[in-house]
């Protein structure tokens, strides 16, 4: 995954985008909670393309609420919010994309010998959580776009930030949703992600929580 994090903001201006992207990935310890990786394979396997505004506002929380536990255990994470349309709509296609192409539950990404094919450890260290949306603009997501635009430049990554971003994902008013998706990485409850898996090739975009 290659993340062009170019931040298309509005600083100043009281203009809600037509169309906007929100994208949110979090890397979180697996020591957390000692059953993490199954509550969040649990939440988000449950989730339905078919769900209501808001029967997706109840999942969303769920997804929110849980990673609001998990605040202090968040290492990495990256986020982006893009307000031109058109890049708004490439960016979650290419997320969307992108982390479908890189999730697998085959076997043999699971074994307990080291496979450099498919994973460069053994380890099952951390569990990655991406949130992604395409959102149409109203006065109604105004708060939620307080939240993001408020955001100071210099804390763009730091973990109080992050804590608001996360927080700021209830707001969402899904009647005004052209499209959503949740993921976990790895795809099942059982496997985790290592510290070399982080920090190998497509995962450089990352940055640390701080």
């Amino acid at each position: 995954m290659n993340r062009r994090g170019f931040f298309s903001r509005i600083f100043g201006s009281k203009k809600i985008p037509d169309v906007f992207f929100f994208g949110l990935q979090t890397i979180i310890g697996s020591y957390a909670k000692d059953d993490l990786r199954q509550e969040l394979h649990h939440i988000i396997s449950s989730g339905s393309e078919e769900e209501s505004p808001q029967e997706k506002k109840r999942y969303y929380k769920k997804i929110s609420s849980t990673l609001l536990e998990c605040i202090p255990s968040i290492e990495y994470g990256f986020w982006d919010y893009i307000t031109n349309s058109s890049d708004a709509e490439n960016e979650f296609h290419n997320w969307v994309n992108e982390i479908e192409a890189s999730i697998s539950t085959e076997e043999e990404e699971m074994g307990e010998e080291i496979d450099e094919v498919h994973r460069m450890s053994n380890e099952k260290s951390y569990v990655a959580v991406t949130v992604l949306f395409l959102l149409e603009g109203s006065e109604r997501q105004s708060q939620f776009l307080s939240i993001i635009e408020n955001i100071p430049e210099d804390e763009l990554f730091s973990r109080e930030s992050f804590k608001k971003l996360i927080d700021a994902i209830n707001y969402i008013d899904f009647e005004y949703c052209f499209a959503d998706a949740s993921f976990i990485i790895p795809g099942n409850e059982e496997d985790g992600l290592s510290w070399e898996d982080i920090h190998s090739e497509g995962w450089n975009y990352l940055k640390p929580i701080m």
